[in-house]
C-alpha cells in the first residue's frame, strides 16, 4: 500500500520518465527473408547473420535524428530505426518447417499520437505497412512472405503486460535515469523501502536489457543482508 512508503520515495518515483518510443511487432514468414547485402543459400537454411541482431535505417545518426523527431511531435516515424531478430534461426521448434518467426523492435513512435488520436486499428496497421515496406527494402519479398503479425505500441504494451508507459526498460534510459539516479537517487542500490523487498529489475541499476545484471546486484546486497540478520 501507499501509505506504507516514505513521501520522498513515492514522489521520486512519480518523477520516473516511463514514456517509451518503442512498437514492437512480432511476424510469422513462410521462409527467412534474403537481404541484398548477403542473400540466401539455395538450401534455405539460417546463415550466421540470421542468428544475429539486424539493424535497419541505421546508416546514419541523421536518420535516427529524423525518426525521434517525427515521433515527438506525434507522428510514428517515417523511416523507424528497426532492429531484426528471427529467433527460429536458432530455435528451429519455433516455428514449423521452412517457417519462421521474426521479433522487430521499432522506434520511434509516439504513445498518443498528433492532435491527442489514440492508437486505433488502421494506426497501427499503417505504422506496420510502413515497417514493411522499409525492410523489403533491404530484403526484397519480406512483404510477401508475411503469413501473420502482431503489432504492440506504447499503449498496447502497457495494457498486455502492465508496463507503465509501455516502457519494456521500465524507464527511460537516458542520462538522468542512471547510475546512481535509478530509480531514484538514495535508493540506486537496490533496497527499497520495504525490509526484505529488493529491487531487481530493468528499473534498477545498471538498466534494461537482457542481462540479468540488477538482478545479480540485488541477489549480492540481498546476501549481505541476510548475514547480518
Amino acid at each position: 500500500p501507499q501509505e506504507q512508503l516514505p513521501e520522498d520515495f513515492v514522489q521520486r518515483i512519480r518523477q520516473v520518465d516511463a514514456r517509451s518510443p518503442v512498437t514492437k511487432i512480432n511476424v510469422a514468414v513462410d521462409r527467412l527473408p534474403s537481404f541484398l547485402a548477403a542473400p540466401n543459400a539455395r538450401d534455405g537454411q539460417p546463415l550466421p547473420h540470421h542468428q544475429c541482431s539486424i539493424h535497419l535505417n541505421c546508416e546514419g545518426t541523421q536518420l535516427l535524428h529524423q525518426a525521434f523527431t517525427e515521433a515527438a511531435h506525434g507522428h510514428p516515424s517515417s523511416r523507424p530505426m528497426i532492429e531484426l531478430c528471427i529467433p527460429s534461426a536458432l530455435d528451429p521448434g519455433l516455428a514449423p518447417p521452412g517457417c519462421h518467426v521474426v521479433s522487430l523492435f521499432t522506434q520511434y513512435t509516439p504513445s498518443v499520437l498528433a492532435g491527442g488520436r489514440a492508437w486505433d486499428e488502421q494506426a497501427r496497421n499503417a505504422y506496420a505497412d510502413t515497417v514493411f515496406d522499409c525492410i523489403e527494402d533491404y530484403a526484397p519479398g519480406f512483404k510477401s512472405s508475411v503469413i501473420g503479425r502482431d503489432i504492440l505500441t506504447p499503449p498496447d504494451l502497457e495494457r498486455i503486460f502492465g508496463l507503465p508507459g509501455g516502457n519494456i526498460f521500465h524507464g527511460g534510459m537516458s542520462l538522468d535515469q542512471l547510475y546512481f539516479a535509478r530509480p531514484a537517487p538514495s535508493y540506486s542500490g537496490y533496497r527499497s523501502p520495504i525490509p526484505g523487498l529488493y529491487l531487481c529489475g530493468s528499473g534498477a541499476h545498471p538498466g534494461g536489457g537482457v542481462m540479468g545484471a540488477a538482478g545479480r546486484n540485488a541477489a549480492q546486497v540481498a546476501i549481505k543482508d541476510f548475514r547480518h540478520l
